[in-house]
């Protein structure tokens, strides 16, 4: 994987940044906030995109100055689609090594909010000398049951993803100054496969578990429980409480964290 060429984001300002892959051609795309290193990398949850949901959390007054990065996963938000990719927890780690590893990071963050948890468990697994902190909000930790009612691949394609737009849009007329309302914009630039896929990867679990996988993870990491994926909804745990960033947390090579259970 190697940088696309284009302009610098100039110190201070706010940009969109894309990552290419040649050997697996699509376009990873992610928004900048400049500042001071090591970087936080923000990864999102389901349904979901960094870009549209989670830089609320990332200027939070406790962050000014750190630099982030906003990253959506492929079929999601800004980045490709592409339809022949997999969409598991494991391909989508996959992808976020091989951005660190296009951005030369020796070091960074991970807070991955409810899916985006589990990817970040794989990701400090494969880049446990470069993750020096991992932050799980409303994390996806164990295997859960359905998310789609069973739907095969090409039914969820042809209609259910129709039905889930209408029901979502149903919540957002009737409280048009929700969050709902704000969040159907981001899932409808979801590509449908990646949604089915996702969540056949969130009910088959990994192996070794992700639950598993945390315990043997030496970095610091704090673990906010929170809703179950399935409830595939628009939450207002990373956006709007983040516990890491409270007066009770530490400092670690310019990160905060606080140790928390994984249990």
């Amino acid at each position: 994987m190697k940088r696309a060429c284009g302009k610098r984001t100039p110190r201070g300002r706010v940009g969109m940044k894309p990552v290419y892959s040649p050997n697996d051609p699509a376009f990873l795309r992610y928004i900048e906030i400049p500042g001071d290193d090591p970087p936080l990398l923000w990864l999102h949850g389901w349904q979901c995109s960094a870009t549209g949901e989670l830089l609320p959390a990332a200027v939070q007054a406790p962050l000014r100055g750190r630099r982030s990065l906003l990253i959506d996963f492929r079929g999601h938000g800004y980045s490709d689609k592409p339809p022949d990719f997999a969409y598991t927890r494991e391909e989508h780690a996959r992808t976020i090594v091989a951005l660190i590893d296009a951005l030369g990071l020796s070091e960074c963050g991970l807070v991955g909010h409810s899916m985006g948890g589990g990817v970040g468990v794989h990701v400090a697994t494969a880049r446990a000398t470069i993750v020096s902190l991992l932050i799980m909000a409303e994390g996806d930790i164990d295997a859960e049951g359905e998310h789609l009612g069973g739907q095969t691949e090409e039914q969820f394609v042809e209609r259910g993803f129709n039905e889930l737009l209408e029901a979502q849009s149903k919540e957002a007329e009737a409280q048009p100054d929700g969050l709902r309302a704000a969040h159907l914009g981001i899932t409808r630039l979801v590509e449908p496969r990646a949604l089915h896929r996702e969540a056949i990867s969130m009910e088959r679990g990994s192996n070794p578990s992700i639950r598993s996988r945390l315990r043997e993870l030496q970095m610091p990491a704090l673990v906010s429980p929170g809703r179950s994926e399935r409830s595939s909804g628009p939450r207002s745990g990373c956006a709007r409480r983040l516990p890491w960033v409270s007066s009770g947390c530490h400092r670690r090579r310019g990160l905060a964290f606080r140790r928390e259970s994984s249990e």
